[in-house]
C-alpha cells in the first residue's frame, strides 16, 4: 500500500518502506496529484499549476516525461492512471495525510459537539502529530497557497477543538501553559482568549482572568484599533457577575486540587533540553540544594521553571514557588522578593513559619549580582525545615558546602536547530527545512547554541532572510535584538544579557575577557597571561582571574587530557562583546599587539623543535594555533611587517610537514608587506618554504621561480649554507617533474656546499632526495650510494618526519631490487609511524606506495583496497593532486585484476584531473592506459594517441609507460592481423621491462597478455 506524507518535507512509503522521489517538479507532480487522490485531474490544469498558462501548449512533453519518471520512482506504473484527458492518482484519500487531516478536523469538530470530549482530545492529538513541519514542502508557486492555508485553518482549528475538549475534561494546569503559549503564536485569534480567561477563571484565579482579558483588550486596541468581540466582551460580565455558566464541571473538581504555587505559564515550548531535565529530577530528588550555572542566554531560567513543573506532582500541597531575584540590589530585596512570591504576610518570620514543615520546592532565580544574598537565602531556607528543597539559577556557584551544581551548556547543534525552526514557524517565516537546513545549522553554530541568541534571530525572520541574518553578523549585537518583545529590558538583546553579566566583572576579570578575545579560537594559559600582562594586569593575578571567568560561565575550559595543553576560550558573542569594550577602552592596539608578539616568539623555536624529537608538541601546536597564528601575522602585516616575515619563516617549516597549503599564502601575505625592507636572507628563506609547498601541491612552475629567487639572493651575498639548500629545495622539485638526473645533479652540487658545515639534518636529507631521484631514475648503484649517506646521517638527527621518508626510500629500494616483500615491511612502517605522528598527507601518500608494493608482491587484492583508502585520505587532507596519482595506479592494478569498468572510471577521473593541472605525477601513465583502453575497443586515433605517447615517453626515458604503449599496439598490430609486427613490439616492450620492473609488474601487461593469447609472441620471463 502507498502511503504519501505531505505534512512536512514529502515523504513517500510502500508497504511500509521509504520510496525516494525525484526532487523538482516530479516531487511537486506527486503533491498535486496527492491532493486529488482517486480523482482525475486534466493535465490542462496540471500544466497551468505546475508551470503556468503559457505552458499549457508548450510543455506536454515534459509532463508526459514527469508522469513516467514518477512511476518509475514509486515503483508501480498502474498506480498513475491515464485517460479522459488526464491523470489519476490510484491511492484512497485516506492515504494522504493532508486529505486524513481534514477529515479529521471535521469529525472532530463533531465529537466535541456531541459531548465526547476524550474522543475529540484523542483524533485531535492523532492529527495534529501528522503535522511534521510546514506543508507542501515540495510544492511552490501560487497554486499551492489555497491549500496551504486550508491546512493551516485545519491546525488552528484541531488545537482549539482539542484545547476546548480537554478544558471541559478538567485539565486546567495543562490547558492554561498551552493556551499561554497558544495566544503568543495567534494573538488575534479571540476564540484562544476565550478560552484561555475561561480556564483562568475555573482554576480559581479570577484577576488573572480579569488581567488576562485587559491584555488582549489592549493588544487588539494598540495594534488592530479595534474592541473586543462581543464573545469577549460577554466573558467578561459572566466573569465579574460570576455566572453560573462559567462553573467548573464535576469533572474539573480535581484541577482545583493541584498543588499551589506561583509559577508561570510556558510562554513558549522549551526544546532540546530533555536530558538535562531529567537529571536535574534525579538531582531534585536526592539533593536538597541544586544550582543550575551557565552564560547569560544558554536557558538556565526556563530549564529551572521546567524542572519546576516537573516536580509538582512530587510536592504534594506544598506547591512550587519561584522568586526572580533580577531586579534585586541589597539582602533585604531578596528577602521581600521570596516572601512576596509565596503571598505571606509577617514577613520573613512569617515565611520561615510557613516553610518549617513544608517539602516545598523554591526556586532563587538569577543569583549572580546578589551571591551574597542568595546563599543566605538559600541556607536561612534550608535550615527552617529538613524537607524543603532550594533550586537556584546563577551565572556563579553559591559556594556554599553540599550544593549540587548542574552546568547548563548551550543546545547541540540539531537541537538549537530545531529551536530556530520552531521559534521561526511562530514568526510566520518558516524555513523550509529542505531548502535552508544548511544554512539554519550554520546561522545555530555563529550563535554558539545559545537559546537566547537563536530566539532573537528566529525573531528576525520576520523581516530578514536566514542568509541575511547570517551576512549581518558582524553587526550582531544589532541583528541579535528584539525591539518588538515586551520581555525584561535585558532578555530583549543578547547584547544587554551579555552586558549584564559583564557588568558584574571585577576590572581584572573585565580585562581578562578583553585579553582572551585577542585570541581566535582560544587561547593556551601562557599566552593568555602574556596578553593579559600587557593589559596592565600582573601575571600572578592571571589563575585567578580565569577561575572566576570560568566559574561565572564566561570562559570554556578545553581540556583533552594529559598530552594536551589546557585551552581557553569565548563563546563567539561573548569574544564580540569584549572586543567592542575593548575597543571603546581604547587598549584593542596594546593587546593585539602583543597576541602577535607572543606567537613571534613561538615562531623563533618552531622549525627547530619540528626537526627534533619534541616534533609531535611542536606540530601540535602549530595545528592548534593556525587561527591564532594567521591573526598574528595579518596584525604584523599592517603593523609590524618583519615579525610577519619572522612568523612565516618560524612556522613554515611545520607548514611543509603538515601539508598546509596555505603556507605559501601566507608567506607572501608577509613578503608583500615587508617588501624591500626584510632582509636577503629573511626573503630567501621565505620563498624557499613557499617552493616547497607549491611544489607539493604540484605547481612546479611557481616553485621553480621561487627557488630561482631565493638562489639569486644566497648567490648575491655569498651565503653557502643558504645556497646548499636551493639546491636540493630545487631537486626536490625537479623530481617532482620526473627530471630525476637533473635532481641528482643538485643534489652532488648541495652535498659539495656542505663539505665543512655543520649541518646533519640538511644533509640528512639531500640525500634522501638524491636517493629518491636515484631510485626513480632506476640508478641502483647510486640509489644505494645515497641511502648509506641518508644512515650516516640520520644517527645524528632524531626528527620523526625525516625517519619516516627513510623507512619509505629503503621500499622503494627495495622494489629496484626487486625485493618487493621487504618494500611491504618498509613502506609499511612508514605509513604506520605517519599515522601515529599525524602526518595526515605523507600517510595517504606512503599509503599509495604500499598499495603498489603489496601487488608487486603478489597481493592484487591488498593493493587495490590499500590505494582505495590512500585516495580517500588524500581527498580528506584536500590534496587532489595525490588522489589523481592513487587513481592512476588503481586503474592500473584494476585493469590487471580484470575489473575493466572500474578501471576506467578510476583512470577517467585522474586523467581530467591531470589535463585541468597541466600535468602532474604520472599523469603520462595515466594517458596511456586510457588510450590502450581505447585502443582495445577500437576508438578512431587511439593508436595514433599511443604513438604520441611512446615517442615522449622515449624522450623522457619512461620505462613503464613506453611498456604499456607498446604493448597496446602490438594488441592493435594483432586484431590487424599483422603478427609479425606484434612480435617486434612486444619483443621491445620485454627488453624495455627490464627498466620498468621495479614499477610493474608482469601481471599489469593485460595488452601483451592478449596478444600472447592468440600466438603473436612468447612469454616474457621476469
Amino acid at each position: 500500500m502507498l502511503e504519501i506524507s505531505l505534512l512536512g518535507p514529502l515523504e513517500v512509503r510502500r508497504d511500509g518502506d521509504l520510496v525516494t522521489v525525484p526532487g523538482g517538479k516530479t516531487s511537486e507532480l506527486l503533491v498535486r496529484l496527492a491532493l486529488d487522490a482517486g480523482l482525475l485531474v486534466r493535465t490542462e490544469r496540471l500544466l497551468d499549476d505546475l508551470w503556468g498558462a503559457d505552458a499549457i501548449s508548450t510543455r506536454r512533453n515534459t509532463l508526459q516525461s514527469k508522469i513516467a519518471k514518477l512511476r518509475r520512482a514509486l515503483g508501480d506504473p498502474s498506480v498513475i492512471g491515464t485517460g479522459d484527458g488526464g491523470y489519476t492518482l490510484g491511492v484512497a484519500p485516506s492515504q494522504v495525510d493532508a486529505l486524513t487531516v481534514l477529515r479529521e478536523t471535521d469529525t472532530a469538530s463533531r465529537l466535541l459537539d456531541e459531548g465526547d470530549d476524550r474522543g475529540a482530545v484523542d483524533l485531535c492529538t492523532t492529527a495534529l502529530a501528522m503535522f511534521r513541519g510546514e506543508p507542501f514542502q515540495a510544492a511552490s508557486g501560487d497554486w499551492i497557497e489555497p491549500h496551504t492555508t486550508q491546512l493551516e485553518e485545519a491546525r488552528v482549528a484541531l488545537l482549539e477543538t482539542q484545547l476546548s475538549a480537554r478544558l471541559r475534561l478538567g485539565e486546567l494546569g495543562d490547558v492554561i501553559s498551552q493556551l499561554e503559549a497558544t495566544v503568543a503564536i495567534y494573538p488575534f485569534r479571540e476564540s484562544f482568549w476565550e478560552l484561555l480567561i475561561t480556564a483562568l477563571y475555573r482554576a480559581g484565579r479570577q484577576a488573572d482572568a480579569l488581567a488576562t482579558y485587559q491584555r488582549v483588550r489592549n493588544q487588539l486596541a494598540d495594534q488592530l484599533g479595534l474592541d473586543p468581540g462581543p464573545q469577549l466582551q460577554e466573558l467578561e460580565q459572566q466573569i465579574l457577575a460570576h455566572a453560573a455558566s462559567l462553573d467548573v464541571s464535576a469533572r474539573a473538581t480535581d484541577a482545583l486540587d493541584a498543588p499551589p504555587g506561583n509559577l508561570p505559564s510556558m510562554t513558549a515550548e522549551l526544546v532540546g533540553r530533555e536530558a538535562e531535565l531529567a537529571e536535574l529530577s534525579t538531582l531534585l530528588a536526592s539533593d536538597r540544594l541544586v544550582e543550575i550555572v551557565g552564560p547569560g542566554g544558554v536557558g538556565k531560567t526556563a530549564v529551572g521553571i521546567a524542572a519546576g513543573r516537573r516536580s509538582m506532582n512530587d510536592v504534594g500541597r506544598d506547591g512550587v514557588w519561584l522568586a526572580r531575584l533580577e531586579t534585586t540590589t541589597t539582602a533585604d530585596e531578596v528577602f521581600d522578593t521570596m516572601i512576596a512570591a509565596m503571598g505571606v504576610t509577617g514577613g520573613e518570620p512569617a515565611m520561615v513559619e510557613r516553610l518549617r514543615t513544608s517539602a516545598a520546592i523554591v526556586i532563587l532565580d538569577n543569583c549572580e549580582h546578589v551571591i551574597d544574598a542568595a546563599a543566605a537565602l538559600a541556607v536561612r531556607l534550608l535550615d527552617s525545615t529538613s524537607e524543603l528543597r532550594v533550586l537556584c539559577t546563577s551565572q556563579v556557584p553559591l559556594g556554599i558546602d553540599g550544593e549540587a551544581v548542574f552546568e547548563l551548556t548551550p543546545l547541540a547543534p540539531a537541537d538549537a536547530a530545531d529551536l530556530f525552526t520552531l521559534r521561526a514557524s511562530a514568526n510566520r517565516k518558516t524555513p523550509r527545512v529542505s531548502d535552508d537546513e544548511e544554512a539554519v545549522h550554520e546561522l545555530c553554530r555563529s550563535l554558539d547554541g545559545l537559546p537566547l541568541a537563536i530566539e532573537l534571530a528566529a525573531a528576525r525572520t520576520r523581516t530578514l532572510s536566514i542568509e541575511e541574518i547570517i551576512r549581518r553578523l558582524d553587526d550582531r549585537f544589532h541583528v541579535l535584538s528584539d525591539p518588538t518583545s515586551r520581555r525584561p529590558e535585558r532578555r530583549r538583546s543578547l547584547k544587554s544579557t551579555i552586558g549584564w553579566s559583564y557588568e558584574l566583572l571585577f576590572p581584572d576579570d573585565q580585562r581578562g575577557l578583553w585579553a582572551l578575545a585577542t585570541f581566535a579560537g582560544g587561547a593556551p594559559l601562557a599566552a593568555f597571561e602574556s596578553v593579559l600582562e600587557a593589559l596592565e594586569v600582573p601575571a600572578t593575578a592571571t589563575i585567578d582571574v580565569v577561575g572566576r571567568l570560568t566559574a561565572r560561565s564566561l570562559v570554556i575550559v578545553d581540556d583533552e587530557g594529559a598530552s594536551t595543553p589546557v585551552r581557553y576560550r569565548l563563546l563567539d558573542s561573548i569574544r564580540a562583546f569584549a572586543l567592542d569594550a575593548m575597543t571603546d577602552a581604547g587598549m584593542s592596539e596594546r593587546a593585539f599587539d602583543a597576541h602577535a608578539a607572543w606567537f613571534a616568539d613561538a615562531a623563533g623555536s618552531s622549525t627547530e623543535g619540528v626537526r627534533s624529537a619534541r616534533q609531535a608538541d611542536h606540530l601540535a601546536f602549530a595545528r592548534a594555533e593556525r587561527a591564532n597564528i594567521d591573526a598574528a601575522l595579518a596584525w604584523s602585516a599592517t603593523h609590524d611587517p618583519l615579525r610577519a616575515v619572522a612568523i612565516v619563516n618560524g612556522f613554515g617549516w611545520a607548514w611543509v610537514v603538515l601539508g598546509d597549503s596555505r603556507g605559501a599564502q601566507r608567506i607572501f601575505t608577509a613578503l608583500d608587506a615587508a617588501d624591500d625592507a626584510a632582509p636577503p636572507v629573511d626573503r630567501a628563506n621565505a620563498l624557499l618554504l613557499a617552493g616547497w609547498i607549491e611544489a607539493s601541491a604540484d605547481r612546479l612552475e611557481l616553485a621553480r621561480n621561487h627557488i630561482e629567487e631565493a638562489t639569486e639572493l644566497a648567490d648575491a651575498i655569498a651565503d653557502v649554507d643558504l645556497r646548499a639548500r636551493c639546491a636540493y629545495y630545487l631537486a626536490y622539485v625537479e623530481s617532482h617533474g620526473g627530471n630525476f638526473h637533473r635532481a641528482l645533479e643538485l643534489t652532488d652540487r648541495s652535498s659539495e656546499l656542505y663539505e665543512g658545515l655543520d649541518r646533519p639534518w640538511d644533509q640528512a636529507a639531500n640525500w634522501l632526495f638524491a636517493a629518491r631521484a636515484a631510485i626513480s631514475a632506476g640508478d641502483l648503484d647510486r640509489s644505494v650510494e645515497a641511502r648509506d649517506q641518508v644512515q650516516r646521517w640520520l644517527r645524528n638527527v632524531d626528527d620523526p618526519w625525516l625517519h619516516v621518508r627513510r623507512d619509505a626510500m629503503l621500499g622503494e629500494l627495495a622494489r629496484l631490487e626487486h625485493r618487493f616483500d621487504d618494500a611491504v615491511v618498509h613502506i609499511g612502517r612508514a605509513v604506520e609511524t605517519s599515522r601515529r605522528l599525524g602526518f595526515l598527507q605523507t600517510e595517504a601518500y606512503q599509503s599509495v606506495s604500499l598499495g603498489r608494493a603489496q601487488c608487486q608482491a603478489g597481493d592484487y587484492e591488498a593493493g587495490a583496497t590499500t590505494m582505495e583508502l590512500a585516495i580517500e585520505k588524500a581527498e580528506a587532507t584536500g590534496d587532489v593532486r595525490l588522489a589523481a596519482l592513487g587513481r592512476v595506479h588503481l586503474g592500473r592494478v584494476l585493469r590487471a585484476m580484470g575489473d575493466t569498468e572500474r578501471a576506467r572510471t578510476t583512470l577517467d577521473a585522474a586523467v581530467a584531473w591531470h589535463r585541468t593541472a597541466g600535468g602532474g605525477e604520472q599523469a603520462a601513465l595515466g594517458e596511456c592506459l586510457l588510450a590502450a583502453m581505447d585502443a582495445a575497443e577500437q576508438v578512431p586515433d587511439a593508436d595514433q594517441r599511443l604513438v604520441e605517447i611512446l615517442d615522449d615517453a622515449r624522450l623522457r626515458q619512461d620505462a613503464p609507460v613506453e611498456v604499456f604503449a607498446l604493448d597496446a599496439l602490438a594488441r592493435s598490430a594483432t586484431e590487424a592481423g599483422n603478427l609479425a609486427r606484434a612480435r617486434e613490439l612486444c619483443e621491445t616492450a620485454d627488453q624495455r621491462m627490464d627498466a620498468a620492473s621495479h614499477f610493474i609488474s608482469e601481471r599489469d601487461r593485460v595488452d601483451a597478455h592478449a596478444v600472447r593469447a592468440v600466438g603473436g609472441h612468447a612469454h616474457h620471463a621476469d
